[in-house]
């Protein structure tokens, strides 16, 4: 048989709580006088409870606001009868209202209604109580994994130049913005001796830390030249970004996880930038006049095991004015206009075309402005990197 929970009653001075008590031991409820003041908690979804407010005195309002109070904050189902208008600020989703003209008989079935729902609620405050507790370790869970990601951005950016060499004539810009905490983009501009200088732009594929942790191979595996005692020989960028592709296909990764790169390096002698690519958006060469055109040399993505690479190299001469732009798919549309409205061609848009009069700096700028401005900003989609090479 099912047992009935116990109905608290709270007398306040309604005259009628024996009445209302015997009433409620015919329909077979046991009442128990609850009483402000005592040092036991109401049992919270196990107890339906009435409180008798018809014909309070004033300072009685403290104590039924109290009691009300107690009863809310235990999520007791509550009845309020008769009066109690100036209670209604402490009042909750288990309180009820019923008229001072409301019978006892009226009454008593408001309580049975109650109790029949009680084991409802007390499923539902379990489940509510274990939903927190839940809540509570995920709030840790997520603030540890938050601060994870955070060191591994700041070990991330430790791979990067703090900042960009100034070798003059050639002068290096660049815009860096991570889609997360760590980036499956990575850039780098470095001397390789007294008459070389390597640039070198990664995109691993996505973002987040499987590609952040890729790109940091990769940085570690980048050979620009090659030691044999006391002499080096520079390696060509094919041959740079030829031995990246072996380091990655000796990792047998997922044939989805791939890179592509962009590598050159700058010959002040001749001045002259030989360039090799691997799967990247093609390289944008600026004329001193503002004209564009893309660096087209043909190069299979990195990490393939059943693709050779297939590495072209392009050598641009470099006079004063010259600008190189070497960037990843994550600002694509900003440079290119879409493949489907114009075909095979390649059409820069005209943000990008006008960006192009300006210096390398002055360019970067209006970039990085662009970026702010556009619609997603604080969440991007992917990681931006532009890396722009200019011979002031």
């Amino acid at each position: 048989m099912e047992q009935k929970p116990q109905v608290l009653v709270f007398d306040a001075a309604s005259g009628r709580a024996g009445e209302f008590a015997q009433r409620l031991r015919a329909r077979g409820f046991t009442p128990v006088q609850l009483e402000q003041g005592t040092n036991g908690k109401p049992s919270a979804g196990n107890v339906a409870v009435i409180l008798i407010g018809t014909g309070q005195k004033e300072e009685q309002a403290g104590e039924l606001s109290a009691m009300l109070k107690r009863l809310v904050g235990e999520h007791v189902p509550t009845l309020v009868w008769g009066g109690g208008d100036g209670l209604r600020s402490e009042s909750g989703p288990l309180v009820e209202w019923l008229a001072s003209d409301v019978g006892l008989d009226e009454l008593v079935g408001k309580v049975s209604t109650v109790a029949r729902y009680v084991p409802l609620l007390e499923g539902l405050e379990r489940e509510l109580r274990h939903m927190q507790r839940l809540g509570q370790q995920l709030n840790r869970y997520f603030s540890e994994i938050d601060q994870e990601m955070r060191l591994a951005g700041r070990l991330q950016r430790d791979f990067l130049p703090r900042k960009l060499p100034i070798i003059p004539p050639y002068h290096f810009h660049v815009v860096y913005r991570p889609a997360s905490w760590v980036s499956g983009d990575m850039y780098d501009v470095f001397r390789i001796d007294e008459h070389h200088i390597g640039m070198f732009v990664a995109d691993a594929m996505g973002h987040g830390v499987a590609a952040g942790l890729l790109t940091m191979f990769l940085r570690q595996a980048l050979e620009p030249k090659r030691v044999a005692g006391s002499s080096y020989s520079i390696l060509t960028p094919g041959e740079v970004l030829d031995h990246l592709h072996q380091c990655l296909v000796r990792q047998k990764l997922p044939n989805c996880q791939f890179v592509t790169a962009a590598y050159g390096i700058i010959d002040t002698r001749r001045r002259e930038l030989i360039l090799a690519r691997a799967g990247h958006p093609y390289p944008v060469h600026i004329s001193p006049g503002g004209k564009l055109r893309e660096v087209r040399i043909d190069g299979s993505l990195l990490g393939l095991a059943d693709i050779p690479s297939g590495l072209e190299e392009a050598h641009i001469p470099l006079a004063v004015g010259d600008k190189v732009v070497i960037y990843t798919d994550g600002v694509e549309d900003e440079i290119l206009r879409p493949r489907a409205e114009v075909g095979e061609k390649t059409v820069f848009t005209a943000q990008f075309q006008a960006w192009a009069q300006r210096s390398a700096s002055g360019l970067v700028e209006a970039l990085e402005n662009h970026l702010d401005c556009r619609e997603g900003s604080l969440h991007p989609a992917d990681d931006v990197t532009v890396l722009t090479l200019e011979v002031a």
